[in-house]
């Protein structure tokens, strides 16, 4: 009778702990053009404990997002090299931009380094852009400088709008949005002029 009570006891603690180490993942999903709306948020849940989450770009443009098993064929090779893919294995976790896609990203108002010094700070990978491309902006308003991603299309085409707001592209330029906009400054102006 004790002999099979600590059976049971051990058969319970491993399938309990087989099953915590066998979790199935949750990504974010969408293909193609409906990668493109910032209104349709779709989940998918991974048929196999060993997949993982995964986004697939073309430059900064989302081609894909969801279980790495189900990436279709024709998207495959981009999958294996890491300028054209993400991967991650927690849940909900593919929500970044491509590698080759990052801004600077402060405000001056918590950091003086934002607003003359730039240049000093590093560049972090954006979210998955919701547009067709993704760009980095630095925007002065008053007093305060604000350095980021511009990754929906409402948010580039405000920022266009915006006299004290430039764009940029980081797939074209490392750390584009580093450039110094006070009054004096006319240099990012060449940005804002490229893209409308």
């Amino acid at each position: 009778m004790k002999d099979t009570a600590i059976l049971i006891t051990l058969a319970v603690v491993c399938l309990a702990g087989c099953a915590a180490g066998n979790i199935v993942l949750t990504c974010h999903s969408c293909e193609g053009a409906e990668c493109q709306s910032s209104f349709l948020q779709k989940e998918q849940v991974c048929a196999d404990s060993l997949d993982y989450c995964e986004t697939i770009f073309n430059e900064a443009q989302v081609l894909y997002k969801g279980c790495s098993l189900e990436i279709p064929s024709s998207l495959r090779a981009r999958s294996a090299d890491p300028q054209s893919s993400h991967k991650c294995n927690t849940n909900r976790c593919n929500t970044l931009g491509s590698a080759k896609y990052a801004c600077i990203q402060c405000d001056s108002s918590k950091d003086s380094n934002c607003a003359e010094n730039a240049d000093t700070l590093q560049a972090t990978r954006c979210a998955a852009p919701t547009a067709p491309n993704s760009y980095c902006y630095v925007k002065s308003s008053g007093s305060t400088t604000q350095r980021g991603c511009s990754t929906t299309e409402i948010d580039q085409q405000s920022c266009l709008g915006d006299a004290n707001c430039l764009l940029c592209s980081p797939g074209d330029i490392r750390n584009c949005n580093a450039v110094n906009i006070s009054a004096a400054s006319s240099a990012g102006n060449r940005f804002t002029r490229s893209l409308r």
